[in-house]
Order: structure tokens, then C-alpha cells, then sequence
């Protein structure tokens, strides 16, 4: 007895610094060898669970999200909509053609004055004087420089493209987790309701048998209440369970479209990152918030070339096709046939401050745009590491309560068979129940959390995506679209045109980014407030609206103006 002192003191010595990871390691192997030389224990009234053959999965669930999503869908059309924002950006250089027509009727009384300049053959004719016209023209206005800002304009939208490109993925990988997680949260939920559902049964008949016992006089009535508090209990967690698996499954089918059916197990997630080095590696090329981030630096960036190009002249030439003559009788011979050309500079000089205006607040919101990539960063790297620390304690987790699952068993089964020799009290074999099944429950807890934690770290690194995860499946390709806004009102010259549009385009040069300057002093918590809130509980609420918010409005008058 003797001998096991000094070890006893020097645990005791230890237990308020950290734990030796291999000692602690080493005591629960040894545990586990004594029980690996027993046979696996036999827990009361546990029956086996039937397999039942699984007809869904996980990859048929992400593609049915991925195909039917709307919120996915959504996210598509507003990029079909950001394409055709270049397709506006195009037509900036290429010609606009137009037809007007006019055709006029005037009637005139006339007075003496002007009746007597007429001809007496005319004043025989009518009293009056009617006379008709027709005109029609064809207008063709052709941009040769817009002073870059046609150029700079197509600059952004492709960058808007891109940017738009790489968030429709963000939002894909978004998706993608709340699938997964809505499909282990279904397969969680209903094996925990069998769970209840066991624990409800065993505690029914362990009641049962406690009833008898107290027949039989060997157990008294607050053994009975004892064992009846924790079949109730177990009865309100088995509603409970049965609420959130329901949870779980409306959920599943508001993502996917439709419910789901018997799921089979997890599978492995592909592309998972060996080391840390290599996810952070992978999601500095790949992760889609970042290269969204960089892509809208770049299209606030070739606006503030499109504001300076307000500056700049411009050159166009319209050409004008003109018929004019009489309408009644119409007579093709009696038509006047013209033809114009005319070259146009348009040179600014004032504009008010407005073009200045305009730089300014490009520059303004490139500088924005310059800190959104750093920030977007700093959240990529706090939700890389927060995912991979989630994965690698639940895999720390999911050994421990391995081991503990197989010692509750052993404690549970022990504890009942002490039960009936009269060695264990009922609360004994109450409380190794109660530890098995809340165990079995940890343990599918900390497996669901570490499937989720990885899909969370692949969102990340930018390789949760469709077409990375499954095969055999139709994927969105946004290119086609894009050519064809491409191709809509494109003329053989349109390169031409472009080309000497960019050689007059303003520079993208950027502003500097001016942070708070520090004090010189130690930075430092203003004082405490002398009086802090009271201790008085509040019971009325103030209700009176601000005024003008409801009932008759404000009068201009009483309205206080910056």
C-alpha cells in the first residue's frame, strides 16, 4: 500500500497543468487490453438493430439540389444578368442606327393680307389653304472614340463577370454544406430516435421488473418512483428526438426538393487536404470568396478609368439619308432625296465638379474594394483553421468515446447482473443505462460534426463543388451564354473601333488607403461610468411612435433638414 503513495501524491500534483497526452494515452489502452480479454458484453434487453437496405445517398442528393436549388437557380440568373451588363458595355462602340418619320397637314383660312397675294386661280379653286408634307430619315450614328470609356466600361464588366462567376460559386459550396449537414442531421436524428426509442423499451421493463420485485418485497416504492422518473424522462426526450429527426427531414427536403428516403452511410469526401500548409496552399488559389474579392478590386478599378474618360473627347460620325416631299398626292419623282455625313468632336471644358465628383468616388471605392480582399482573406484563414481544429478534435473524440462506449457497456451489463444478485442498487443500473445511451448518442454527435467540419474546410479551400464531388452528372457551364451576349449586334469592325478606343482610355492608377493614425500614447479603456445600470426591473415599455411613423404624416415644416 505503501509503494502506491508517492504515485498517488505526484497525480495529485499534477492535476492542475496540462495533461500528458502519451500517459494519458497509455492508461486508457491498458483499460481497454483488461476489457478485450472479456468477452463483448451482452447489455440487457438490447436487441439487434435490423439493417434495412438504404435506396438513397448522399451523391444522389447533391445532385438533386444542384439541379432543382432555387436558390441556386437565382443565383445564375443574376449572373446571366451581370453578363449582359456586357453586352451594354459593347454596344458603347458600335453604331446606333435609327429611323424617323414625319408627316405634317395644315389648314389655313386666309385673311386679306394673305389672300391677296394668292393667285385668282387658287382663290377660285377653295377659300382655303391646305398644304401636306412627308419626311422620313435614316440616321446611323458610328462611335470612333469615346475617350476610353467604352473600354474601361468593358474592362469592369468582364471583371464583373468574374466576380460574379467565382460568388455563384461560393453560393454552390454553400449549398453544398447545408446538404451534407441536412443529410447527416437525417441520418443523426433517426438513429438517435432508435436510441429513445430503445432506451424507452428497456426502462418500461426495467420498471416492470422493479414492480415485481417490490411484489416480491425484496425492493420498496421509492425504488419504483426512482426507476418510473427515469422512464418518464426517457418518454419526453423520445418526443423531443422525434420533433428534431421531423426537423431534420423538412429541412433535408427544402434543400434538395424532396424527401429523403433511407440513407446510406457517410461516404469518404475526396480532395480533403493532407496538412495545413496544403489547405492553405489550395484555397489561396482556389477559394471563391477571395477570388471574388480580387475580381471586384479589379472592376472598381477600371471605373475609375471610366470616370476619368468623362474628361476626355470624343469622336463620332453620323450619316443621315433623307426623303422629303408632299404627302397627297404622293409622287415618287416630286421627292427630295439627300444625303449627309458629318464627323462630330465633342471636347469637355466644365462639367461642375460632377466628372471630379465621380473619380473621387471611383477611387473611393477601389480603396474599399483593396481592403474587402485583406478582410476576405482574414475570414478565409479564421474559417480554415476553425474547420480543420472541428475535424481533428472529433476524430480525437470519436476514439475516446469508442472507448467509452465499450466501457458503458461493460459497466451497464455488470451493473444489472449485481442488480438481481442484490449487490447494485436500482440507481446503479439507472445511471449505466442512462450513461450508455447518452454515449451511443455522443459518439453519432461527434461523427456528424467531423463529416460537417470537413465539408466546412473543403467549402473553404474552394473544392466543394459539384463537379469535383460526384461523376455522371450535368454541371452549369455559364460560357455559352456569355458568347452569345457576345454576339448580339456584333459587326466585323467592332475590333477595329476598340482598338483605337483604348489607345485615348485613362489610367487605372489607384489612390493610397489612409488608416486611423494612432495616438502616440499606449492605447487604453476609456473610464468606467460612475453609475451603472440600477436594479430595478423594468415593466412598462416606452410605446409612443416616432412622430410622423404612423397616423398623419409630418408636416414639410416641422421636418428637420441636415
Amino acid at each position: 500500500m505503501m509503494c502506491l503513495l508517492p504515485l498517488t501524491l505526484a497525480s495529485f500534483a499534477r492535476a492542475g497543468s496540462a495533461p500528458d497526452r502519451a500517459g494519458v494515452a497509455a492508461v486508457s489502452a491498458r483499460a481497454e487490453g483488461l476489457h478485450n480479454a472479456y468477452t463483448d458484453p451482452v447489455v440487457p434487453f438490447d436487441a439487434p438493430e435490423e439493417p434495412m437496405q438504404p435506396d438513397d445517398d448522399l451523391a444522389h442528393a447533391i445532385a438533386d439540389a444542384y439541379g432543382g436549388n432555387p436558390v441556386l437557380g437565382q443565383r445564375r440568373y443574376a449572373l446571366r444578368a451581370t453578363d449582359d451588363a456586357l453586352g451594354i458595355a459593347l454596344s458603347q462602340g458600335r453604331p446606333s442606327a435609327e429611323i424617323q418619320v414625319s408627316a405634317g397637314y395644315q389648314f389655313t383660312d386666309p385673311g386679306r393680307t394673305t389672300d391677296s397675294g394668292r393667285s385668282l386661280a387658287d382663290r377660285l379653286n377653295s377659300p382655303f389653304i391646305e398644304r401636306n408634307d412627308l419626311g422620313g430619315q435614316l440616321i446611323v450614328d458610328q462611335p470612333v472614340s469615346t475617350g476610353g470609356r467604352a473600354s474601361a466600361g468593358i474592362a469592369a464588366a468582364r471583371a464583373d463577370i468574374l466576380a460574379g462567376r467565382e460568388a455563384l460559386r461560393g453560393a454552390e459550396g454553400d449549398l453544398l454544406v447545408r446538404v451534407i449537414t441536412a443529410y447527416a442531421d437525417v441520418r443523426r436524428t433517426q438513429r438517435t430516435l432508435r436510441i429513445r426509442e430503445q432506451t424507452v423499451s428497456v426502462l418500461a421493463a426495467t420498471l416492470d421488473e422493479v414492480i415485481a420485485r417490490r411484489d416480491a418485497g425484496q425492493l420498496t416504492r421509492t425504488d419504483i418512483a426512482q426507476a418510473q422518473t427515469q422512464f418518464e424522462a426517457a418518454r419526453a426526450q423520445l418526443n423531443a428526438a422525434e420533433a428534431e429527426y421531423q426537423q431534420s427531414r423538412a429541412a433535408f427536403t427544402a434543400l434538395v426538393g424532396r424527401a429523403p428516403g433511407r440513407l446510406a452511410p457517410e461516404p469518404a469526401l475526396p480532395l480533403l487536404p493532407a496538412s495545413i500548409d496544403e489547405a492553405f496552399d489550395t484555397a489561396e488559389l482556389f477559394n471563391p470568396d477571395m477570388a471574388s474579392a480580387i475580381a471586384a478590386e479589379r472592376a472598381s478599378r477600371a471605373r475609375i478609368a471610366e470616370a476619368r474618360a468623362d474628361k476626355n473627347p470624343t469622336l463620332s460620325i453620323r450619316g443621315t439619308t433623307e426623303v422629303a416631299g408632299r404627302l397627297s398626292p404622293i409622287e415618287r419623282h416630286d421627292q427630295d432625296l439627300s444625303f449627309t455625313a458629318r464627323a462630330t468632336l465633342r471636347i469637355p471644358l466644365s462639367s461642375g465638379g460632377r466628372v471630379s465628383s465621380q473619380i473621387a468616388q471611383a477611387l473611393d471605392r477601389n480603396s474599399a474594394d483593396r481592403l474587402g480582399i485583406e478582410g476576405a482573406r482574414r475570414e478565409m484563414v479564421q474559417s480554415i483553421i476553425l474547420a480543420w481544429n472541428q475535424i481533428v478534435t472529433a476524430r480525437r473524440n470519436v476514439a475516446v468515446q469508442e472507448a467509452q462506449l465499450k466501457a458503458a457497456r461493460v459497466f451497464y451489463e455488470g451493473s444489472f447482473q449485481e442488480y438481481r444478485e442484490g449487490l447494485r442498487s436500482t440507481f446503479d443500473v439507472l445511471y449505466a443505462q442512462n450513461g450508455l445511451r447518452e454515449t451511443e448518442i455522443a459518439l453519432l454527435i461527434t461523427r456528424r460534426d467531423q463529416f460537417v467540419a470537413e465539408a466546412s474546410l473543403l467549402r473553404q479551400l474552394g473544392q466543394l463543388e459539384a463537379g469535383k464531388m460526384l461523376t455522371g452528372t450535368a454541371l452549369h457551364d455559364p460560357t455559352p451564354h456569355l458568347r452569345e451576349v457576345q454576339r448580339k449586334g456584333a459587326l466585323p469592325w467592332d475590333a477595329a473601333i476598340r482598338a483605337v478606343d483604348k489607345i485615348s482610355m485613362p489610367g487605372m492608377s489607384q489612390q493610397q488607403i489612409i488608416l486611423p493614425a494612432r495616438a502616440g500614447a499606449a492605447p487604453a479603456m476609456s473610464p468606467k461610468s460612475q453609475d451603472g445600470p440600477s436594479d430595478e426591473l423594468i415593466t412598462q415599455d416606452p410605446t409612443a411612435p416616432m412622430p410622423g411613423t404612423s397616423g398623419v404624416p409630418l408636416s414639410p415644416l416641422s421636418v428637420n433638414h441636415p
